[in-house]
């Protein structure tokens, strides 16, 4: 059987830790930047405690409104630099299996130069991923808005850690990805630990419950097994009712840990 993740904002968690534990969900604890501002370390670390003493392995996401990593503009780069950091020793309280990040690239913002924003990039990510290695994590960085994964591979294999590694996001390839979903596996697999499992219709970044849109769940696990890899499952609901639908519905393609 294989542990499925639910993604979770790190207030909310707070307020249903008990619903968590009665039904052994594997949270992805999302902190965003509000979160970093006001959450109090002990609070946190009482919580991480919680989620181990009852066998509940974690992963996390980090905030990324307004945030680029790769980008031109010093202070945004400051500030960007920051909240990761934060997130990082934050969540090094949780023992994550990974800690996911985006990494900013936008073709339009970008004029389509993806050496501007790589050049950046790597400025931002190499102490990032020297403080993950330090620490035994491993950082993931999740695909948004790329038409294609050449953007992430380029910095991938810049970065070339085992301690920096990619997410795949199924929602935001069906409605921005310009490439066919093999090429994303087949370019990207080498890298692969975790996946995010969300539906849309492809014009919208909807988060619906798995089935309910049009990407080809069918194929990215087909992908998945021909190449041999386990990543780490993450359903990403954006209603309580979304999740029970997407929990049944996965039970079509892999075997779930849940209750």
């Amino acid at each position: 059987m294989v542990p499925i993740h639910i993604n979770v904002p790190y207030t909310m968690l707070l307020k249903r830790t008990e619903f968590v534990i009665e039904h052994q969900f594997y949270p992805e604890i999302y902190f965003s930047g509000d979160d970093l501002d006001t959450c109090h370390e002990e609070e946190a670390r009482q919580l991480a405690e919680t989620l181990l003493g009852n066998d509940l392995l974690c992963t996390i996401h980090g905030p990324f409104m307004d945030l680029s990593p790769g980008g031109v503009d010093r202070r945004i780069k400051e500030v960007t630099f920051d909240r990761f950091s934060r997130t990082i020793e934050l969540g090094s309280l949780f023992k994550p299996r990974a800690i996911v990040f985006h990494p900013g690239y936008e073709k339009w913002k970008f004029d389509g130069n993806i050496n501007i924003w790589l050049e950046s990039s790597l400025s931002t990510w190499l102490p990032l991923v020297k403080e993950a290695k330090e620490r035994g994590l491993i950082l993931a960085i999740e695909n948004v808005f790329e038409e294609n994964p050449d953007p992430l591979r380029m910095l991938l294999q810049k970065i070339g850690s085992p301690n920096f590694r990619f997410c795949f996001d199924s929602g935001h390839c069906h409605v921005f990805s310009k490439s066919p979903l093999s090429q994303w596996i087949e370019t990207l697999g080498e890298y692969l630990v975790e996946v995010h499992l969300h539906d849309n219709q492809g014009e919208m970044d909807d988060h619906l419950p798995i089935g309910e849109g049009r990407f080809d769940f069918k194929e990215l696990f087909k992908l998945l097994a021909f190449q041999g890899i386990k990543p780490i499952y993450t359903i990403e609901p954006h209603e309580e009712d979304h999740l029970w639908r997407s929990l049944k519905a996965i039970k079509r393609y892999i075997d779930p840990i849940v209750e």
